[in-house]
């Protein structure tokens, strides 16, 4: 759906649209690509900004290559979009999210077995990580692209590209008349697709793009909601079946927070009340107190994980914070033996 004030403005849009595949093309085309010495490099994108379960994904992919080869080290490489640190930085659990970014840091916490490392130049990035790490020069490592599918300056292995399901519906432009970063007709460029949060309503409307697109192979990629993980230092957790018949404030700072927003609903809780923020968004502490002052009479207050590691470090020992919690979801990869077989090829 595109806005009035971009129907408005439709021909300039229109006309920066083209010119923005237009750089695309010639990017892609003709930018000398590199490859990273001794690695099995994944590439883990996505066809739009923000909100397609990237992260949670790339969690989920990191574990699965530490259960099925826990003796290949895995690094994880960002742009650690949104950050303020320059250079390339090595992501530790202590590390500020304003520094080194929110999923960065979420990955971090979540993969004590991976390194995680953030910085423009990924090649960099990776020889600083081999060189830290004293890894021998002939010891593979899994590389990770983290939002790498339009990312042209390295070769890769394996591509594997997420289609959010929660979108199928909807008529979607390339940046900047819509959020598409390039068409869906790249697809063909990808080992794999991803749909992305997935459920059977879906199934139809997953069933037509994949014939009108025909990518190579498809996998699908689940969210169910696991327990409540508090923010507020030396609370316990919950099960998520404590929101039945309680009210719930919710709040999200994703691209796209309507699946969060699902989950809770889908717990059936007496009322649920929602707030949205800008993607990537840095809280404050007049944030959360803005949140509480909404919310005071709600029996929960919950976030997404992303968030809740920017705002655990504001909340400190606060024990006015301990009905914040954050949603902690548990993934399922269909048929991910077959992208196993696939990696088995490079390894």
């Amino acid at each position: 759906m595109i806005s009035f004030g971009k129907i408005l403005f439709f021909p300039i849009l229109f006309i920066l649209c083209l010119i923005y595949k237009i750089l695309f093309f010639l990017d892609r085309s003709f930018k000398k690509k590199r490859t990273l010495p001794s690695s099995i490099t994944i590439s883990v994108g996505n066809f739009s900004v923000g909100g397609t379960g990237k992260t949670p994904f790339t969690l989920h992919l990191a574990k699965l290559l530490h259960s099925n080869f826990p003796n290949i080290p895995i690094v994880i490489l960002s742009r650690g979009y949104g950050s303020s640190g320059k250079g390339t930085r090595k992501v530790t659990e202590n590390s500020s999210p304003v520094e080194i970014g929110d999923e960065p840091l979420l990955l971090k916490k979540n993969l004590p077995f991976a390194e995680v490392y953030v910085g423009s130049n990924r090649y960099d990035s990776y020889v600083q990580f081999r060189s830290e790490n004293k890894i021998p020069n002939d010891q593979k490592v899994f590389v990770l692209l983290d939002d790498g599918f339009q990312h042209h300056a390295l070769n890769r292995d394996l591509d594997l590209v997420l289609l959010d399901c929660t979108k199928l519906s909807k008529k979607e432009f390339v940046l900047p008349l819509g959020l598409l970063r390039e068409s869906y007709t790249s697809v063909s460029r990808a080992n794999f697709l991803i749909a992305s949060k997935f459920s059977e309503e879906y199934e139809g409307p997953l069933s037509e793009w994949i014939q009108k697109y025909k990518p190579s192979q498809t996998l699908k990629f689940r969210f169910s909601p696991k327990k409540l993980i508090p923010l507020s230092f030396g609370a316990s957790e919950v099960s998520v079946k404590e929101l039945s018949g309680k009210s719930v404030f919710g709040f999200a700072g994703l691209g796209n927070p309507d699946s969060f927003y699902s989950s809770l609903k889908d717990q059936n809780p007496s009322e649920l009340r929602t707030k949205s923020y800008p993607d990537h968004y840095s809280y404050t502490k007049e944030d959360l107190t803005q949140i509480s002052e909404k919310s005071s009479a709600q029996d929960y207050i919950i976030c997404t994980e992303k968030d809740g590691v920017k705002i655990t470090s504001l909340i400190g020992t606060d024990k006015n914070f301990s009905k914040w919690f954050y949603l902690r979801l548990e993934t399922v990869l269909e048929n991910e033996s077959e992208l196993l077989r696939s990696v088995r090829n490079f390894v």
